[in-house]
């Protein structure tokens, strides 16, 4: 077999990042006397990813992260909220969220005894880390590299080589990321030598500037690409 070393993405990949997000924001804005309606979920989440992907291309930090996406949120509704307090009540709502993609344990523990099985992710550490222990696979990556912890994000090719470091593997070759992001996963696989494989269960249209070596749509498929022979 070709790969000998799978690299998963956690959100929307292994987690249902967005179960776990509507539930946080749900929790958190009724515990600040806020009507949860679906208007002011879907506005904080479009400024949660405007936030992310500044995050990506360097411009913030993770920490301040944590704190501009409330602070703007704040400002677009007129809410005299601490950003600081918000944040850390929504982020100890969202690790409490360790619900599980569709196949996503199967598959796993189908193959790993057959794999060495690592993870990249940019998250808060926090977070990832209580939603695996609020998981079925507490323990299961290793090495698990989170981008609040190393200073680096996908697609930064150096969180790949900080993961490829510690798990003693040099051979890019033999080695394969699986993830739902193109411009995290993906790109940042190609920049770190890496071959890629796209999870896009919503048959999002291909971008053609950032080609994967496969995509499939339930997770289950990638048996067939990490099995084939030679």
């Amino acid at each position: 077999m070709k790969y000998r070393l799978l690299i998963f993405d956690l959100d929307n990949t292994i987690f249902d990042y967005n179960r776990a997000e509507n539930f946080a924001l749900g929790k958190t804005l009724s515990a600040f006397g806020c009507n949860p309606t679906e208007d002011l979920k879907a506005s904080y989440r479009e400024i949660n990813e405007q936030t992310w992907q500044r995050l990506e291309k360097g411009e913030i930090t993770s920490e301040e992260l944590r704190t501009i996406r409330f602070e703007k949120f704040a400002e677009a509704h007129n809410l005299d909220w601490d950003a600081q307090q918000i944040s850390r009540i929504y982020l100890e709502n969202l690790g409490l969220g360790g619900f599980l993609i569709e196949g996503a344990d199967t598959l796993l523990f189908e193959i790993r005894n057959d794999f060495i099985i690592a993870s990249v992710t940019n998250g808060i550490s926090d977070v990832q880390r209580a939603r695996l222990s609020n998981s079925t696979l507490n323990g299961f990556f290793n090495p698990l590299i989170i981008s609040d912890e190393v200073g680096v994000a996908k697609p930064d090719p150096g969180i790949f080589n900080i993961l490829l470091e510690k798990a003693g593997f040099d051979d890019r070759r033999s080695v394969l990321m699986i993830g739902d992001s193109l411009t995290s996963d993906i790109a940042g696989a190609a920049a770190a030598g890496i071959d890629s494989c796209w999870y896009n269960p919503d048959g999002i249209s291909p971008d053609p500037e950032i080609t994967p070596e496969y995509m499939v749509s339930e997770l289950n498929d990638v048996k067939e690409i990490i099995y084939r022979e030679e």
